[in-house]
């Protein structure tokens, strides 16, 4: 009997993800199993993901992200096509931005320090994993209405034009309120480098 299971990518984000992991991975000159020791994971998931056949969970992004020393969001976000940066000024101009699926990402300025910043807008409806990560984040609501939920049970409402800062290590997740689903700016701060 023939097996049924899918050879193809889960879809375009988790391509355009594990192309980013794959990249960085390479720029620091670890092999797939060195990086997959360093986080803990079995190298094949590693490999599954490198490639967008299976889909990281927060806290092991986090764990990734680390260890390749970058910003959780960094893995997350399509980088600009559109960028220029020059004595210590990083500007990235608008470009389309397609949002499909349940989530898309996009990288706006950084700074190389530890200044992250991204745009995402998100539909998801539930609390899937509360995540803890080593940069402190910052959240700025332009458009739907947010849920940032904390371990504690404790759930804080955002709704556009509303901000809500999360220290590094603190978990939480996100959800949205209602189909129309969110779009906020994060930023993030506390990592090293990019």
């Amino acid at each position: 009997m023939k097996s049924t299971r899918s050879t193809a990518p889960l879809d375009d984000e988790a391509v355009a993800m594990g192309g980013r992991i794959r990249g960085l991975r390479r720029e620091r000159g670890m092999t797939l199993v060195q990086l997959a020791g360093l986080v803990e994971m079995s190298q094949p998931f590693l490999s599954l993901v490198e490639r967008g056949h299976a889909r990281l969970s927060l806290a092991s992004m986090a764990k990734l992200a680390g260890a390749l020393g970058v910003p959780s969001g960094a893995l997350l976000a399509t980088p600009p096509s559109d960028r220029r940066t020059a004595g210590g000024v990083d500007v990235v101009h608008a470009t389309a931005r397609p949002a499909t699926g349940n989530r898309a990402v996009w990288q706006l300025a950084q700074l190389p320090r530890g200044l992250f910043g991204i745009e995402m807008v998100g539909v998801e409806r539930a609390f899937t994993e509360f995540a803890t990560h080593e940069e402190d984040e910052f959240l700025y609501l332009l458009g739907g209405t947010l849920e940032v939920g904390l371990v504690d049970g404790t759930v804080n409402t955002l709704r556009p034009g509303d901000s809500l800062a999360v220290a590094a290590g603190v978990a939480h997740g996100w959800r949205a309120v209602g189909p129309r689903g969110f779009r906020v700016v994060i930023v993030t701060s506390g990592t090293p480098s990019h």
